[in-house]
């Protein structure tokens, strides 16, 4: 591995795994035919009485709100204190950046990046809520940036885009709509990506403690370098939505049944996502890694996660 691999690398906030109590796998890199899509399912765990994990998986990802809402290089920097003040300066700060919106998906683009970070291994380029001017609005544009180098010279992003609803069918489609000039629109000012990839350029010295990558990676930003040219594109995108296949009642349901439940309508997922992608003209020529995972309500998810944040 060269030094731009482990210099990229080391954005990545380390964790040790903690989503694997919340999360049971179903389903691991499963392919989408006639796509370059990759499905990946997961449902939520039961606790010890037959009890859905939650709210319990909602406080996990908001006790993330640091690692997700503030450059990394503050991170660094508050943590080389010898004060945890500076610490917990960042999860006030954090916290005011959120809306209080109702139903805002901020929840969600939560825990996309918290699956991108933990199991896909890529770290985020840039927070894109640092970037807010007020925590009454949404930024406006995609919901994750992350990044990956592969030798001889070629940088990757990875453009994120999660939703939430009821339906799977209406979760796939719009999450799919809104990746779409993200992967699809040629590079130009007026493209999808164009102000996200200006905000990436003019921001990276707040997010990268490393100056020499900082130099790099600017180099494949500018349009006016021939490294621009190595610059790709992939996507990916977490889906949740609601399932009926959950218990209601605590002792009436173990995993194991759960599990063979939920994985019983696997293969109606992955055709409808194929049948998503193949909507759009060229998506499925994309590498796009596409996270499936059913809630007992993600309107309870999205009200329980405001209420951690006391946005409610």
């Amino acid at each position: 591995m060269g030094w731009i691999e482990e210099s990229i690398d080391r954005l990545l906030i380390q964790s040790e795994g903690e989503y694997s109590s919340r999360l049971e796998k179903l389903g691991f890199e499963l392919e989408v035919p006639n796509t370059k899509a990759l499905c990946y399912c997961y449902c939520i765990k039961l606790d010890g009485n037959g009890n859905p994990r939650l709210k319990d998986l909602a406080e996990f990802v908001a006790d993330r709100i640091v690692d997700y809402a503030i450059p990394k290089k503050e991170i660094d920097e508050a943590k080389s204190s010898s004060s945890t003040s500076k610490i917990l300066s960042l999860k006030r700060k954090a916290s005011e950046l959120f809306t209080n919106i109702t139903n805002t998906g901020e929840g969600g683009e939560m825990l996309l990046y918290i699956l991108t970070q933990d199991i896909l291994k890529l770290p985020q380029l840039i927070s894109k809520m640092s970037l807010k001017t007020s925590g009454n609005v949404h930024y406006h544009g995609v919901d994750g940036i992350h990044v990956k180098f592969e030798e001889p010279n070629s940088l990757i992003l990875y453009w994120g885009e999660s939703k939430m609803y009821s339906d799977i069918n209406a979760a796939l489609k719009k999450c799919f709509e809104s990746l779409k000039g993200f992967l699809l629109d040629t590079l130009s000012y007026k493209s999808t990506q164009e102000r996200d990839l200006q905000l990436i350029n003019s921001s990276l010295s707040q997010n990268i403690n490393n100056p020499k990558l900082e130099e790099l990676l600017v180099r494949y930003f500018d349009k006016d370098d021939d490294l621009s040219n190595n610059l790709s594109y992939k996507g990916i995108c977490f889906v949740g939505f609601d399932s009926d296949r959950y218990p209601t009642t605590p002792l009436s349901k173990k995993l194991e049944e759960l599990k063979t439940e939920i994985s019983a309508q696997l293969s109606q997922w992955i055709e409808r996502t194929k049948l998503e992608i193949e909507a759009i003209t060229d998506l499925a020529k994309y590498e796009i890694h596409v996270f499936l995972i059913p809630f007992p309500s993600v309107d309870s998810f999205r009200s329980y996660f405001l209420e951690l944040l006391n946005k409610k």
